[in-house]
């Protein structure tokens, strides 16, 4: 009398059964990294959107406190427009600069291009060195003097900072009004 012992799997139903769970394992893989992705990306977002709203409120509490006096680009001794910085004067006298200024990182053996702000003194850094760039637009308009507002000249500061992975856009948007 002979006996079959049918206990066993084939190898058919191995690979199948590992190409199962390979296939749940990757699956599981790519949401996970999809949910760390967007919990990177909403970190970015708010640290621009701190450095925004941080900026925004200490330039608009200094023009609150000190009121203007005049605003205007930065100049060389040879009276050129210094690029992307701002004169801020107040009637007690105070004089801030409102400056973006370029800056350089090392990431192991290459060299790249990011900035930092300053104002008054003060260094606002770069959330996000390696992707977040301030876009070259920096904008001062005024009103003119035939305009003749009853309360002076209206400044309007406007500087947009963009990052190459996130679509929002991020500006530091001033108006404020000055004597001259």
């Amino acid at each position: 009398m002979i006996l079959d012992n049918n206990k066993g799997f084939t190898v058919i139903e191995l690979i199948l059964s590992f190409a199962l769970v390979m296939f749940l394992a990757v699956a599981m893989f790519a949401l996970v990294n999809n949910y760390r992705n967007r919990e990177q990306e909403e970190s970015i977002r708010r640290d621009l959107l701190t450095l925004q709203n941080t900026l925004t409120q200490d330039i608009y509490q200094d023009t609150i406190d000190r009121k203007v006096n005049s605003i205007d680009f930065c100049r060389n001794d040879d009276n050129s427009i210094i690029k992307q910085c701002i004169d801020i004067k107040f009637l007690d006298g105070v004089e801030k600069e409102l400056k973006v200024v370029e800056d350089v990182i090392m990431d192991g053996h290459f060299e790249i291009p990011t900035f930092y702000i300053l104002y008054g003194g003060v260094k606002y850094d770069n959330p996000d060195p390696k992707f977040a760039n301030v876009v070259d637009d920096y904008i001062l308009t005024s009103s003119i003097d035939t305009d003749n507002l009853e309360y002076g000249v209206i400044y309007h500061i406007k500087l947009r900072i963009e990052h190459q992975d996130i679509d929002d856009e991020f500006v530091i948007d001033v108006v404020t009004t000055g004597i001259n």
